[in-house]
């Protein structure tokens, strides 16, 4: 508390507060910013720390303050304008997306496991009705189960994902709307004047950070906050990032091998946040480290000049996250992405995917169209059997001859356009070689249904319609 009042009038002009002016005493996200003429050193990485203070201004005070250093005012709006964006707007969006393709959902474990096992049933179940053996009359029972089965976890999975957005929309809304009303005051030790907008992104997350602690029960409402900002809290100390941020949340290239340099010496660091770039996997970074082996061997000898010394190879414990949009950092801090959901989820798509395009033959299946009859019109030519049915589903059905005068025939029904326009069947009528029949006229028309799924036709199922082929000759004439 004193440390705040000492920034502002009349308190800031006492000499009581003078200690309590070096700093605010909250820990945030580190920046690499380079002194002039640095190759990289452990001063570089400098702790950032941000307080959202009400403005009383009415307006003309600037939205952000910088305390310790000097900067161009787009280099700090720009920041605070994505962070406002993080929290209800197009960038929350971008986080959002990123979470529901590929983060961690707020259930245990074991329903996790659940919810998997139900989807590769799905996925066995589409798989036995393309390839596997015809199921016969319990195809209807194995289409209820699929449809079932794929509607609840395709249930579960929407309404987690539509409440958890809900949430972190309804939280960030109130955090940035205190924002865009507050002042804003960013903290960097170093007296530095910034070139360049390379601490872009520290500058954005210790704003989200800044509001956060303003009203931090806001954040029990939202599963995605109350775990981001969880995490951001219990290992502050070790994140450092880096990266120049667009008005649209892109986090844009910058020099790193000086920076990577400056955190592999700052032994607190564990985890940097980069744009993504060549320059910044972990053979860069291991390749940085064995460039200060050396000199770290030679600080040791110099400590104690007498005793032999043994050296082993070690790895750097720093890592790496590199981001090409501001909602990556928040996955990264928020230990979000994991690879078990993203499987997960590729498989539910692609499962998805396939049952969107069975629906009309799953639907045909569990609830099928009522039986057609036959109507005109009928076919102008004696070589052919046209079969017209009053049905909006032609695919559904098929039309059988059975004839001892004609061969048997099998045609399926579709929907023909012209003069003739209808749904019907065209049969071409060929007498057999061997005839146990001379009367033209003889034969049964059978209209059954059609069993299908996707790129697989079944079994005929059921037959609806008997009908003699003198009848059906005829139809339209008489």
């Amino acid at each position: 508390m004193l440390g705040q009042l000492a920034r502002v009038p009349p308190f800031n002009e006492w000499s009581a507060f003078k200690d309590y002016r070096t700093g605010y005493g909250l820990s945030g996200i580190s920046a690499i910013v380079l002194a002039e003429g640095s190759l990289g050193e452990p001063e570089d990485v400098r702790q950032i720390e941000a307080i959202v203070l009400p403005d009383d201004s009415g307006g003309l005070a600037p939205k952000v303050v910088p305390e310790g250093f000097q900067a161009d005012g787009p280099q700090l709006d720009i920041p605070r304008r994505v962070a406002i964006s993080l929290l209800s707007g197009k960038a929350l969006l971008v986080f959002l997306t990123l979470w529901i393709i590929g983060g961690r959902r707020p259930y245990p474990r074991w329903l996790s496991f659940i919810l998997a096992i139900g989807w590769m049933g799905v996925a066995g179940l589409v798989i036995y009705l393309l390839w596997g053996s015809d199921p016969g009359e319990r195809l209807f029972w194995f289409a209820a189960v699929l449809v079932t089965l794929w509607l609840g976890l395709s249930l579960i999975g929407l309404t987690v994902g539509a409440t958890q957005s809900f949430r972190a929309w309804r939280a960030g809304k109130k955090w940035s709307s205190r924002l865009e009303q507050a002042q804003l005051r960013l903290r960097m030790p170093g007296g530095l004047t910034l070139k360049g907008g390379s601490a872009g992104l520290p500058f954005c997350l210790n704003t989200l950070l800044s509001v956060y602690r303003v009203d931090p029960p806001a954040a029990r409402r939202s599963w995605l906050w109350h775990r981001f900002f969880r995490k951001l809290h219990s290992e502050i100390e070790a994140w450092a990032a880096t990266g120049v941020v667009t008005p649209n949340g892109s986090v844009k290239s910058v020099v790193l091998d000086p920076k990577l340099r400056a955190c592999v010496q700052q032994g607190r660091i564990r985890h940097i946040l980069i744009p993504e770039q060549r320059d910044g996997d972990r053979r860069v970074i291991n390749r940085v480290a064995d460039t200060l082996t050396p000199i770290r061997q030679q600080k040791v000898v110099a400590a104690a000049p007498t005793g032999q010394l043994g050296f082993a190879a070690e790895q750097p414990a720093l890592r790496s996250h590199p981001c090409r949009h501001v909602a990556q950092a928040i996955m990264a801090i928020g230990n979000f992405s994991s690879r078990w959901q993203m499987a997960v989820n590729t498989l539910a798509a692609l499962v998805s995917a396939a049952l969107l395009l069975a629906l009309p033959d799953l639907q045909s299946i569990m609830a099928p169209p009522p039986a057609p009859t036959p109507i005109t019109p009928s076919s102008p030519s004696p070589y052919y059997l046209w079969v017209s049915l009053d049905t909006k589903k032609p695919d559904c059905f098929q039309v059988i001859l059975e004839s001892k005068f004609w061969s048997n025939r099998r045609a399926d029904v579709k929907q023909y356009s012209g003069a003739n326009a209808s749904v019907r069947a065209e049969i071409r009528l060929q007498r057999v070689a061997h005839q146990t029949s001379f009367n033209e006229e003889e034969g049964t028309i059978w209209i059954e249904r059609r069993r299908r799924f996707l790129t697989r036709e079944f079994a005929p199922g059921e037959r609806v319609g008997r009908y003699t082929l003198s009848y059906l000759s005829h139809l339209g004439y008489e």
